[in-house]
């Protein structure tokens, strides 16, 4: 309403750069070219795979060494403890009970975290994914995660018992792409220098609410996505 009410019906571009879950920009991806933006690096990879992407991958060289389905590879491949216990796995090592008492998630499911994001990132290393390909497959799992996560809502607490969810096996999502057939683009830049940058005809603003910034709220998302192995600290693993 209140667009129709502002615009001619001759606007192009869409700007989201508070684009969060992403859920505005994929909204009104149907009827314009958008331009997506956050400044956390896990949101920027969702809408590298739903806002900027325009077909769903093929993964044509995995298929040509036997990988059929990525998604299956991922999550059924048997992950043998050698492999783990011999290898940084930083979920398993950070975030969990058996490890350090953190309750995020089961240990079962930090292992399977960490086995998907070494072998997506060595993928990309043997030049198997093509750079959309990477980030799908990344959103994947990174929207896969809080299904499986013992909180509330937010990564910055964890429940101090068992959630029921936490005991399912963790699955990527297999995330729909809408072909707008038009050339979106995505950042992952501090929108108040973006903006200088950009020109659209819609601009969409939701900012953060009051002076907490959103990072130590996904900070186990934003791990997961960068796997740069930051330095964490206190009860809660920030």
């Amino acid at each position: 309403m209140v667009i129709s009410e502002n615009t001619t019906g001759n606007e192009d571009i869409f700007c989201d750069i508070f684009s969060g879950t992403g859920a505005v920009a994929r909204y009104f991806k149907p009827r314009y070219e958008v331009y997506s933006n956050d400044a956390l690096h896990f949101s920027y990879v969702i809408q590298k795979a739903t806002v900027e992407n325009n077909t769903k991958p093929s993964f044509s060289k995995l298929k040509n060494i036997g990988i059929g389905d990525p998604f299956n590879f991922l999550e059924e491949t048997q992950i043998r403890m050698l492999d783990y216990n011999n290898s940084n796995y930083f979920v398993t090592k950070n975030y969990t009970h058996d490890s350090c008492k953190r309750m995020y998630v089961s240990n079962k499911n930090a292992v399977r975290i960490d086995f998907i994001r070494n072998t997506i990132e060595a993928w990309k290393n043997e030049k198997l994914l093509t750079e959309l390909e990477y980030y799908y497959l990344l959103a994947g799992l990174i929207e896969g995660v809080p299904s499986v996560s013992n909180i509330t809502g937010t990564y910055g607490a964890y429940l101090k018992h068992w959630d029921k969810r936490t005991f399912k096996d963790l699955e990527m999502a297999r995330l729909d792409v809408i072909d707008n057939k038009r050339n979106n683009k995505s950042y992952n830049k501090d929108s108040n220098k973006l903006i200088e940058e950009l020109e659209g005809d819609i601009l969409y603003l939701d900012p953060p609410y009051n002076s907490r910034q959103y990072a130590p709220n996904y900070h186990l998302l934003e791990t997961i996505s960068k796997y740069d192995y930051p330095e964490i600290h206190g009860v809660t693993g920030m």
